[in-house]
């Protein structure tokens, strides 16, 4: 995959570029450790939910890798 396509080949749009966008940016903030525990964990839960939804579209093939 790279910055244009899906794991389909599909060109992506501006809603999966920014869904992509919004993914990456929670998974930066929830790898920091300098956030109250509250923060890093309900960040963390919409990370997942982001990457439920990156992942049933087809715009990346990782876990969500956070415990």
């Amino acid at each position: 995959m790279n910055n244009q396509t899906d794991l389909l080949g599909n060109a992506l749009s501006k809603d999966d570029h920014e869904l992509l966008d919004l993914y990456g940016r929670l998974k930066a903030l929830s790898a920091r450790t300098d956030l109250p525990p509250v923060a890093t964990a309900n960040v963390k839960q919409a990370m997942v939910l982001l990457w439920n939804a990156c992942n049933d579209l087809a715009l990346i093939a990782e876990e969500p890798g956070c415990d």
